[in-house]
Order: structure tokens, then C-alpha cells, then sequence
């Protein structure tokens, strides 16, 4: 039977079962290369293989083993993490993907916005320089200035992200990143430890793009309107279809098309984030080789409007036609549940009268029981503990509720020392 290859999976539980879903869909059998066994319900998986994927040598020996196994008819990553060893692959075993230089240039921010300004469209983004020491951070602070985002070139997930608003917290920024881009703390950083971007910190309404990308023809399926904590810009809400206007729509459309081309994306899905600022005009911060996550793409899009967004990425990757014909008119929305505190996560309190909102679709748990938690610069992603996500008739009434679930669920912790005692 063909076959398609995952490498990795999405974190959560209802993201990871919708991937296999889909590919069922379609008359695939999944088969999986992870680095460790990822929570897909067993009868969805024909073969899933164990291996340390940031080791490229052992991942490739793996994956082309499976290959020999299985009728593989495209490979996949739902992740930053391993777009450039995944483009890499598709292209050795001559299937449909993102080129590898492409990769290489969507992985890496300041890439990203070198390939806009090659292209002379440097208006598209806020000013930046890269920075790898403290000498290239003095000038690039002399040359961007100050309000100023300082974050990694190649973290994901929103990992890093630090606002500097004058120089006093500039060195407290710069010392907190350089410890967190160590190879040793995290593997993602192993191709570029230590590079960071400083640009500018521009301010609007945030939004991102999903869209495939069809031999080089970009397929916009969506724009998303999406709130972030202005601390360290942790994500907690979004909502599709966007409430733009057709004028700032139609500028963002137009800067997506412009990113796509620069950077060379082709055969693949795309998950690009913007800001609309308030005179209209719009900034790139940052385009993926890879479906969004924030169940987005898995829930988010065919909730709004029936599109099957797994589907039509794995079709995309098999070297098939995608369907992306809307068959209903909602919106949908995610609401992210964000840690007041550190300790230890102990569940939430407040299920029943989540889930009997009118619009709850879902209610899900983004980290397991018993996971230690940590807020940001600490740790970036451990505090967001769960998501609900609803559907409702109109952008307003999504977010509504979706304000009204974040009320009542009650996030459970317990000091790391007394599991026993439950405090809010």
C-alpha cells in the first residue's frame, strides 16, 4: 500500500492523530521516524522507527530503511525542527518538497529577510542586523536601535523572543539568549549556536498565513488573527478567518506572494506571521516551511470553513492536486491556557464548565499531568498548559467564548516538593 513518512509529529495528542487521519484519508499508511514514540492511536501507524533525528546520519539510515520497507509516496515534518533534514530527503529520494537551499534560507530568520532584501523589497520588514557577539550586537543596536526584539535565528514556537525598549535591559537580554542558544540546552541550535537577529520592534494587529505552495505557485487558504502576551510573546489566542479589511488583507496576500517567491518555497506547506501596523502597512516577522501549529491547521481551518488543511499538505507532498474548496462559512478559534506560576502542573479545575460553552468544540491538555512548569525567560513553552477551541457564527462571538473558557478553567499546580497541595 503507499506510503507517506512522518518525521516527528505535532506535540499534541489531537494534532498527532489528525495528521494520521488525514493521510487515512487520502489511502496512506503512515509511517513515522521519530525520536521518540510519538502518542499516534496504534492502528493509525504501520511502522514507526526510534532514532535520535537531530543526528542526520543515523536519521537518514533510518529513513531510507523504511523506504525499502514501505511504498513511500512523500515524507513530511509538521515541525521547524526538521524541515532542512526533511527537504534534504525528499530530494535524495526524488519526491515532491522544499528545496534545500530554501530551507536553509526559511530555517533562519536573518536568511529569511536577506532573500526580501536580494529581492528589493526591504520595506516588507522592520529593520534588523544579525548578531553573534558583542560586538556585532553594539552595531546592530547603532543600526536598528531601540524598541527592539532580540530572539534566535533558527528557534520555533516563539521560543526566545525578547522585547529591549532601551539599553538598560540590553545586556540582561543578550546574556539570557546566548545561555538559551547553547547546543547543549537545546539540539535546534546545533547548526547556529549562538546567532541571534535585532530588528526593529514594530506595533499593530498580528496575524499568519497558511497556504501551500504548488510547484511555485503559492496557494493562500487563510489569514489568521492572532494575540500574543507582550512579555516574551507567547501566543494565547487565535481566531480564523481574520477581521481584516479587504484593503489590509489584500496588503497582506501581497506581502505573503512576495515572501513565498524570495525565498524559493515550492512544493509545500507554509505558515508565514506578519504585523499589520496601524497606517496599514504590513511587516514580515517571520515564513516556515511547514503547517502552522496553535491548532490552527489541524482544527482551526476546517472548522471555519470544511477545508481539509492535512489533507491538502500531504496531497501537496505526494505530488498531488490539493482540495481546497471551502464548503462552510464559521469561525474558529484556540484559546491557549497560560500558567499564572511555576510548579508542577496538576490538571485544571473548571472542566464541566468549559465544555458545556455553547461553540466548545475541544478541550486540550498541551502538557501532561505531572509536567514541571516554568514561566518565560525561564522556560518558553512548558507554561502553556492546555487549549480550548470553539466554533461559533462570527469572529466576536469565538472570541467571546472563548474569553469565557479561559475564566472558568482553573489551572491546578503543586510546589515540586508537595504534589499533595493544589493551589490556583
Amino acid at each position: 500500500m503507499p506510503a507517506v513518512l512522518f518525521v516527528n509529529a505535532r506535540r499534541s495528542p489531537l494534532e498527532v492523530n489528525a495528521t494520521a487521519l488525514a493521510a487515512h484519508r487520502l489511502g496512506y499508511d503512515v509511517i513515522v521516524l521519530a525520536d521518540r514514540r510519538p502518542p499516534f492511536a496504534s492502528e493509525l501507524v504501520a511502522e514507526t522507527r526510534v532514532v535520535d533525528t537531530f543526528d542526520s546520519a543515523a536519521a537518514r539510515a533510518a529513513a531510507l530503511d523504511l523506504t525499502r520497507r514501505h511504498d513511500v509516496h512523500g515524507v513530511l515534518t509538521w515541525g521547524d525542527r526538521d524541515v532542512e533534514f526533511v527537504a534534504a530527503l525528499a530530494a535524495e529520494l526524488g519526491l515532491p518538497g522544499l528545496p534545500v537551499e530554501a530551507a536553509r534560507t526559511v530555517r533562519n530568520k536573518y536568511l529569511t529577510r536577506e532573500a526580501l532584501a536580494t529581492a528589493g523589497r526591504p520595506d516588507l520588514m522592520p529593520a534588523y542586523a544579525r548578531v553573534h557577539d558583542e560586538a556585532s550586537l553594539r552595531a546592530a543596536v547603532a543600526r536598528v536601535g531601540f524598541p527592539a526584539i532580540l530572539k534566535p535565528t533558527s528557534a520555533s514556537g516563539s521560543r526566545g523572543i525578547h522585547r529591549v525598549d532601551d539599553a538598560s535591559g540590553l545586556d540582561e537580554a543578550y546574556g539570557l539568549l546566548r545561555s538559551f542558544t547553547r547546543p547543549e540546552r537545546d539540539p535546534i541550535f546545533r547548526a547556529r549556536p549562538g546567532e541571534l537577529i535585532h530588528e526593529e520592534f514594530v506595533d499593530g494587529t498580528e496575524h499568519s498565513v497558511e497556504g501551500l505552495v504548488v510547484g511555485d505557485r503559492p496557494q493562500i487558504v487563510g489569514i489568521t488573527d492572532k494575540w500574543v502576551a507582550p512579555d516574551y510573546s507567547i501566543e494565547y489566542l487565535q481566531v480564523h478567518p481574520t477581521a481584516l479589511d479587504p484593503v489590509r488583507r489584500q496588503a497582506v496576500e501581497a506581502l505573503t506572494e512576495v515572501t513565498v517567491r524570495a525565498t524559493g518555497l515550492r512544493d509545500c506547506a507554509f505558515h508565514l506571521e506578519c504585523r499589520v501596523l496601524p497606517d496599514g502597512t504590513v511587516k514580515l516577522i517571520e515564513v516556515a516551511g511547514r503547517i502552522g501549529g496553535g491548532y490552527i491547521t489541524s482544527h482551526l481551518i476546517p472548522l471555519a470553513t470544511g477545508i481539509d488543511f492535512y489533507a491538502a499538505a500531504i496531497a501537496v507532498a505526494t505530488g498531488n492536486a490539493p482540495d481546497l474548496t471551502p464548503r462552510t462559512a464559521f469561525h474558529a478559534g484556540s484559546r491557549q491556557l497560560i500558567s499564572p506560576r511555576s510548579g508542577v502542573f496538576a490538571g485544571f479545575g473548571g472542566l464541566n464548565a468549559v465544555l458545556e460553552l455553547p461553540g466548545v468544540e475541544h478541550m486540550a491538555l498541551d502538557q501532561a499531568v505531572g509536567t514541571p512548569v516554568a514561566l518565560p525567560p525561564a522556560d518558553y513553552m512548558s507554561c502553556v498548559l492546555g487549549s480550548v477551541v470553539a466554533r461559533r457564527g462570527s469572529h466576536t462571538a469565538v472570541r467571546e467564548v472563548l474569553e469565557r473558557a479561559a475564566d472558568a478553567a482553573s489551572p491546578v499546580l503543586t510546589e515540586p516538593s508537595d504534589d499533595a497541595g493544589a493551589s490556583r
